[in-house]
């Protein structure tokens, strides 16, 4: 990576990082290939100098690039640190004392402080690398921010973003009340082992039930496995039982699942993810399911991915009709994922 000042830029150099607005709206991403009319925007918004690309850079991985790239390293270092405290007011449900609220939302705001706009964060948490030994305490924090993103999406007040928040970092807290040996089987779980698995959600309640907690967190704890068909547990409500918060926070949660490692799995790409969301049916999820996805989906335009057969390329449009099936420019063509139903995107590159 090398800097140059914007009145030095030329058509043809690649942009080494994702440049944003003074609104923290992204105007090009990282690789793009600057045309006179990006350097003219780039002017426009009085850049002074810009971060290109070495030759060795033009198409390295996004995972290879991040992980080399100060901001992210600096990201890492907060979010260690910001989960070390989390954990700590975790504990506190076992000592009988309330849980600190405004610390948890302080931990909240720190993370925010330290990326551009929420798309950058699920960047950064999609290419994080786990640590093994605090999968359940990840996954538990993941949750709360990823909640607070998708109610910020839906336009959700700051009162409820809060509750939302704490209701997403507190409702699978039961999981650390469940042994290792069950949480982490690489096998798939027997029917007997999925009902101990289940039973998280109580145990989760019997930490919290005596707490002075906020609106909406226990229903959330108790209701996030729930879906609208009636299919979920442990009580097997529809949609006009079921907290509208905890609909919300099961979207995080099986979101945050499906796209970070497992015991059972490997991390699952965004698309993949956004595919297992397609087959179970949006309908589960409630009204909010589709624009969630939809965004989390356009963050991708751009962006280089291998497709099933080894075929790479640079995604060029979200097909709203089929969002984990994107259309994606590379040899020469242009291919439809909709058109090619035994593939799929199995890499982000």
């Amino acid at each position: 990576m090398y800097k140059l000042s914007a009145q030095s830029l030329k058509p043809g150099m690649v942009l080494y990082e994702d440049l944003y607005n003074p609104d923290k709206e992204i105007l090009f991403k990282a690789n793009t290939v600057l045309t006179q009319q990006n350097i003219q925007t780039l002017y426009e918004y009085n850049f002074d100098e810009v971060a290109l690309s070495e030759p060795k850079e033009v198409n390295m991985t996004r995972y290879t690039h991040l992980h080399q790239h100060p901001h992210f390293q600096h990201f890492c270092e907060v979010y260690s640190q910001v989960l070390q405290s989390f954990h700590k007011i975790m504990w506190t449900l076992d000592t009988g004392l309330d849980l600190n609220i405004v610390k948890l939302l302080s931990l909240r705001d720190t993370i925010f402080s330290s990326v551009m706009n929420e798309e950058q964060l699920l960047d950064y948490l999609y290419n994080m690398i786990p640590d093994e030994n605090e999968i359940t305490y990840n996954h538990c924090f993941n949750c709360g921010l990823l909640c607070y993103v998708f109610g910020k999406w839906i336009g959700m007040s700051d009162t409820d973003l809060d509750n939302l928040t704490v209701s997403g970092f507190i409702f699978d807290i039961g999981k650390t009340k469940i042994s290792d040996e069950l949480l982490w089987k690489p096998d798939k779980l027997t029917p007997e082992e999925f009902i101990q698995m289940q039973h998280h959600i109580h145990l989760g309640y019997e930490l919290v039930k005596s707490r002075k907690l906020p609106p909406h967190v226990v229903s959330v704890m108790i209701m996030h496995h729930e879906r609208c068909d009636g299919s979920g547990y442990p009580a097997r409500l529809k949609e006009n039982r079921i907290d509208p918060f905890a609909l919300l926070a099961a979207i995080a949660d099986t979101y945050e699942a499906m796209t970070h490692p497992r015991a059972q799995r490997v991390a699952l790409t965004p698309f993949q993810a956004i595919r297992d969301f397609e087959e179970q049916g949006f309908e589960k999820y409630g009204p909010h399911i589709q624009p969630i996805l939809t965004r989390i989906a356009n963050m991708y335009v751009g962006r280089r991915v291998c497709v099933t057969g080894n075929f790479e390329g640079r995604i060029t449009a979200i097909n709203q009709d089929a969002l984990s099936r994107p259309t994606i420019f590379g040899n020469n063509m242009y291919l439809d994922l909709r058109t090619k139903p035994e593939a799929e995107i199995n890499r982000m590159l």
